[in-house]
């Protein structure tokens, strides 16, 4: 398959943009600069052979259900097709017209074949990404040839890796020698340990009986617990419910008595009030209304007698409208009259003046001796002629001067003296001339040195902290970067620890001083009962009472009494001051939790401080053979990047001197030879210095050469100009003739155009300047002629009807001119026109006002009955009417707020009836109700801790009884044990189908690699030879140590190169000429799909860029090659190596 065009209508930045590929081309380059499309145009080669992606990603700048991406193509029998793909589900194929006909969804399978968007994009596309990925996976790959294979053939890669993850995988499972950490001998492992576990689980009833009594006694408590604590919490319930209805029954008996104020109205019906206060609003706007309406009709009554209209003037509106409107061309042709008529004269006077330079006495007789176009046209070509002959003739008899000059100075010169061949002299200088360019750059390296010691002390004065002896510095072993950059780390650690550590006392500290402070203010405030204060007083108190029922007497009573006073004291007390008794229990135990966590972070303080100090230490210890004092981690980093680039200074100024020392070495070897060589010229130069002197004898020898060539040329030179001179004398007689036969024919024409026979050259010019100017002068002048009649006809015109418009209808503007007129008649009429537009309009205003006036009294009678039988329902006169409205809105607020209160009462009252709540609230105390809900709460808690006790009891009853049964525990081991033998089949069998498709994997590719791997890879290594110039012969396969197959390449020399010995640039290289070859194998055996690729050449130098086009081209034979790039180079690099095969197709910038 190959393109013949493609065609980008819609599709990402790209509008309209086609594509036409060259069928007889072997290489089709596309060329455009950044921003010119050409990733678009990549882009969309695969949405219009396989299809638009769901998401819209080229819709950036057309609608989405517009894209649109066509195409021409061909396939290898001659088939074509041209269609075009939308963005859709279902229907995307059309036909390339403007119908856009559903094509079928198979009609490109004759071109694709089997081919998929995915193979086609890495198979068929390759970038100089994936290139270089390519590439790099084959160097490291270690040249195994199967994966080489099935990586450039399909363009995927890591098949080798693969293998290896099923194996590594596959071991991890399972192998030979037993590990815990493989996963089969864990399964067995679990195995063993659940069947122990089952033998262990056996049932043991010696103590059954004992946990069944014990369980029965659990379950008789728990069931007492749970009815007291059942009672208790619809007791508490109870009083809550009752604590928060309390103040809503008062809220609601408030409202009852704000509404009892309004009994009167509660008879009316429902939308009274409503009713009221809209006949209220309506009658008031009313008023206003019918106010307004009549201050309106009155006043346009007045604006209407004050309009007048002149009805004469606006029935001649139309004609003065008219005139008017070309009153602008009147004043025009007024203003430009005077200046036509110049022009008419000017003209005529540069026709007069046409006239005498030409000989003539009169305008007409001008006209009448007007020659052809033709004639002229025939003067002006001889006088061109003219003027080339004797151009010609000038330069013809200069040169002939020139080249008799020229041959009496070679005839003059002769040999002076005998001349020796300086040929040996040049070799021995030139043996000589790279020595000399090498000391050359002597004084250059001599700077270099001397800047380079230079940059080593400023380097070694600006390290910091400093060092005195730099090169013990630099002899001496360091701490490298990530060493030092580890040890800043810990310090900055245990430095933000220390600090951490210190910052949490202090905070620990400040909250111990602050309690302190605040259990002072409560002492400060009296007396605190505490819970072992009011504990104490209640066991006093009981023991009294026990001994009063021992034995009673009147003491003992007496001491019993007090004992209950005291406790009784104590309780109302710490009632009275709750909150404060709790805050005072609450700061006591924070002080005591502070104290311990100040001891232990005093501690952690401590150490991390001396962790601080240890690795500070550590890291000064890093320094010790260095010639310096340690400083700070980041000031010391920063030094060691500066011993570092010192270090490079002091090799660099090391090689700068080895090379200056071996240069004055070669410079002593040089000049002895130098100094022989002058004395065989002649040349007294030993004062020169090397360099100098080798200056002087080039020169001395060049002279001395030239004078030798000169002198073996000079015989030639002589007769060679004697020719020459003989070839332009006769040159000179030839022009002399076609001078003469010139001369003839432009005395005719000159004739022909009004001249004499003995007209000159100069006289012709300047009759043709004047003819040439002639016909347009002519032609203005009657245009302007023309233009002053039609001028004065129009005003004439003008100035009439103005006059007859003024007589009838103005006659006070019949003497002012014209225009003035009709701009005044026109102003007139507009004054008119307005005065009667305003009248219609406040006309129709005056008729909608006295309609809207009657409208109103009829309204005002109908709202006036209605407020009288409102007034009438309350009983009360309608001027009473708004104090009642104000009256029925306070009591709507009421309701409402009552509502309101029997919403809330219903929420919290639990379903509880109004009276029965009311009927439990007499004699309510809020205080007793606060105390008991207090006394049972804390009996609730002791119940739910004593729940959770006898829980817990019955849960590790029915744990022991369950051990002793066959039942769980055994049932547990045996599950677990089945399990560990389903987990244990399950690896066997993942452990068998991993080796199977390890085993798979290596065998499908040994088979591919020995079915294809002959020719192809014979083929690969020409293609590889091609791409680099002839330095690599052929493809080779080796066995490596592991006896398995591998592939390296040799050198035209014979040497053979593992693919981890190639450079980058190769390594691409080979990876293109496997790819190439594997696609041409591909398009051997099935339908070919072009290949498209994106500036692949990036790593590739010149010359096998040159050569990689020349493969390119070669490969376009097989299948279309179409290469994008944005390199001008790359593009000229082309056209010199295939020339006409290149088709070249350019984008230009969006």
């Amino acid at each position: 398959m190959r393109f013949n065009r493609l065609d980008i209508l819609r599709y990402g930045a790209l509008t309209d943009r086609t594509l036409t590929f060259r069928p007889d081309a072997k290489l089709h380059v596309i060329y455009g600069p950044n921003e010119a499309g050409k990733s678009s145009a990549l882009s969309a080669i695969s949405d219009l052979l396989f299809g638009f992606p769901n998401a819209a990603e080229m819709s950036f700048l057309h609608d989405p259900a517009s894209l649109r991406v066509g195409a021409e193509i061909a396939a290898r029998d001659g088939q074509t097709l041209a269609f075009r793909r939308r963005r859709g589900r279902k229907n995307t194929l059309l036909a390339a017209s403007e119908a856009e006909d559903a094509l079928p969804e198979d009609a490109l399978a004759p071109f694709l074949g089997t081919l998929s968007r995915d193979v086609f994009e890495r198979a068929f596309g390759l970038d100089s990404a994936s290139l270089r990925a390519g590439g790099e996976t084959m160097l490291t790959s270690g040249g195994e040839i199967g994966s080489l294979l099935f990586s450039a053939a399909s363009g995927l890669t890591g098949l080798s890796d693969l293998r290896k993850q099923f194996e590594a995988e596959a071991d991890g499972i399972f192998a030979q020698r037993k590990s815990k950490d493989r996963l089969f001998y864990q399964a067995l492992d679990a195995h063993e340990e659940a069947r122990k576990a089952e033998r262990d689980n056996e049932l043991k009833s010696g103590d059954w009986k004992k946990l069944i009594a014990e369980q029965a006694e659990i379950e008789a408590e728990l069931a007492a617990v749970q009815a007291e604590r059942q009672e208790a919490k619809h007791t508490l319930d109870r009083l809550r419910r009752l604590l928060a209805l309390e103040p809503v029954l008062r809220e609601i008996d408030r409202e009852q008595q704000a509404l009892a104020q309004y009994a009167e109205f509660a008879a009316l019906p429902p939308g009274f009030e409503e009713r009221l206060a809209r006949a209220l609003d309506a009658s008031r706007q009313n008023s206003e209304a019918h106010r307004a309406a009549e201050a309106e009709a009155k006043r346009l009554g007045d604006e209407i007698e004050a309009v007048h209209v002149d009805e004469a003037l606006i029935a001649a509106a139309p004609k003065i409208l008219a005139a008017h409107a070309e009153k602008g061309a009147y004043l025009k042709a007024r203003e430009d009259i005077a200046r036509v008529r110049g022009e008419v004269d000017d003209f005529d006077l540069r026709l007069s003046q046409a006239a005498r330079r030409l000989g003539f006495a009169k305008l007409d007789d001008l006209q009448r001796a007007q020659p052809a176009d033709a004639d002229l046209a025939r003067l002006r070509k001889l006088l061109e002629e003219g003027g080339e002959l004797d151009r010609s003739l000038k330069q013809l008899r200069q040169r002939i001067g020139e080249e008799r000059e020229m041959l009496r100075r070679l005839q003059a010169d002769g040999a002076d003296g005998r001349l020796i061949d300086p040929k040996p002299w040049m070799e021995q200088l030139a043996a000589l001339r790279p020595d000399i360019g090498a000391i050359g750059d002597l004084e250059n390296l001599q700077v270099r040195v001397a800047r380079a010691e230079a940059n080593f002390n400023a380097a070694a004065g600006r390290l910091d902290p400093p060092v005195r002896d730099v090169e013990r510095l630099l002899s001496a072993p360091l701490p490298d970067l990530a060493e030092l950059t580890n040890h800043r780390r810990l310090i900055d650690a245990a430095k933000a620890e220390s600090a951490q550590a210190a910052q949490k006392l202090a905070a620990l500290c400040g909250e111990a001083e602050t309690i302190a402070g605040q259990l002072a203010a409560l002492e400060g405030q009296g007396w605190i009962v505490s819970r072992e204060d009011i504990t104490a007083a209640r066991a006093t108190r009981d023991e009294r009472l026990d001994a009063l029922a021992a034995k009673p007497s009147t003491g003992k009573l007496d001491e019993l009494k007090t004992a209950i006073g005291e406790a009784d004291r104590l309780a109302d007390a710490a009632l009275a001051d709750a909150e404060r008794v709790s805050r005072h229990a609450q700061l006591m135990l924070r002080q005591r939790e502070l104290t311990q966590a100040i001891g232990a972070a005093e501690r952690a303080a401590k150490e991390a401080e001396i962790a601080a100090s240890d690795a500070v230490t550590e890291f000064e210890d890093l320094f010790h053979a260095a010639p310096v004092s340690p400083s700070t981690p980041e000031r010391m980093i920063e030094w060691r990047r500066a011993v570092d680039g010192l270090s490079l200074l002091s090799d660099a100024l090391n090689e700068a001197r080895d090379e200056a020392e071996a240069l004055r070495l070669k410079e002593e070897k040089l000049k002895p030879a130098l100094l022989a060589l002058a004395d065989a010229i002649g040349l007294a130069s030993a004062a020169l210095p090397p360099l100098a002197l080798a200056r002087a004898l080039d020169r001395r020898i060049g002279e001395i050469a030239e004078r030798w060539t000169e002198s073996r040329s000079l015989e030639g030179k002589r007769h060679s100009a004697e020719e020459a001179l003989e070839r332009l004398e006769e040159r000179e007689t030839a022009l002399r003739r076609d001078a003469e036969r010139w001369r003839a024919d432009f005395t005719g024409a000159a004739v022909l155009a009004g001249l004499t026979e003995e007209a000159t050259v100069d006289m012709a010019v300047a009759a043709l300047d004047v003819w040439r100017i002639v016909p347009d002068l002519l032609s203005e002048r009657e245009n302007r002629d023309r233009r002053v009649r039609g001028m004065t006809r129009d005003m004439e015109a003008f100035e009439e009807e103005v006059r007859k418009l003024s007589r009838e209808i103005a006659p006070d503007l019949a003497p002012v001119q014209a225009d003035v007129a009709a701009s005044l008649l026109n102003d007139r009429t507009m004054a008119a026109k307005t005065a009667e537009n305003q009248r219609m309009t406040l006309s129709a205003a005056l008729e909608r006002a006295e309609i809207a006036l009657a409208r109103h009294a009829a309204e005002a009678g109908e709202l006036q009955n209605q407020l009288a039988e409102l007034a009438a329902a309350v009983s009360k006169p309608v001027s009473g009417l708004d104090a009642v409205l104000e009256d029925l809105r306070q009591r709507s607020r009421i309701e409402k707020d009552l509502r309101q209160c029997r919403a809330r009462f219903a929420e919290q009252a639990e379903g509880a009836d109004e009276e029965e709540v009311r009927a439990a609230l007499a004699g309510f105390d809020r205080i007793a109700a606060g105390l008991e809900i207090e006394r049972l709460e804390a009996e609730d808690g002791r119940q739910v801790d004593r729940i959770s006790v006898l829980r817990a009891a019955e849960a590790d009853n029915l744990r022991r009884r369950r051990e002793l049964e066959t039942g769980m525990g055994a049932e547990r081991a045996v599950f677990q044990k089945l399990a560990a033998e389903a987990e244990a089949k399950e690896l066997a069998r993942r452990w068998v189908v991993l080796k199977l498709a390890s085993s798979l994997l290596a065998n499908s590719m040994e088979a591919y690699r020995e079915r294809q791997a002959d020719p192809v890879m014979k083929r690969a290594g020409d293609i590889f030879s091609d791409l680099t110039g002839g330095r690599f012969l052929r493809l080779v396969q080796l066995y490596d140590e592991a006896d398995e197959l591998q592939l390296a390449v040799e050198r035209n020399s014979g040497e053979q190169v593992p693919l981890k010995g190639l450079s980058e640039g190769t390594g691409d290289q080979l990876y293109l000429a496997l790819r190439l070859a594997f696609l041409e194998d591909y398009c051997s055996r099935n339908e070919p799909a072009p290949l498209i690729l994106d500036d692949i050449f990036q790593t590739f130098d010149d010359e096998r860029t040159a050569a990689g086009i020349r493969t390119l081209a070669a490969a376009g034979e097989r299948f279309q090659t179409v290469l994008f790039t944005h390199q001008m180079s790359l593009v000229e690099a082309a056209r010199r190596e295939i020339g006409d095969s290149l088709d070249l197709v350019l984008l230009e910038t969006l």
